[in-house]
């Protein structure tokens, strides 16, 4: 499946086809970025709110070697 067919909704069903391959990591980011803006703005602050508490968690760790 090439990026430009990925919001082809006349495409093939793409969980029959396997992973989409990149020429490079830049299209691969540019696939994700796409994917990103298209998601639901709930989905969006889900996200976001995730990573917050992700972050908040692991500023708080400790480390500790025996």
């Amino acid at each position: 499946m090439k990026p430009q067919d990925f919001y082809d909704r006349n495409a093939k069903n793409i969980v029959a086809e396997g992973a989409a391959v990149y020429e490079s990591r830049e299209a691969l980011e540019d696939a994700r970025l796409r994917e990103a803006i298209n998601k639901p703005d709930t989905e969006k602050f889900r996200m976001f709110t995730r990573m917050m508490r992700i972050t908040m968690m692991m500023k708080n760790a400790r480390i500790t070697h025996k």
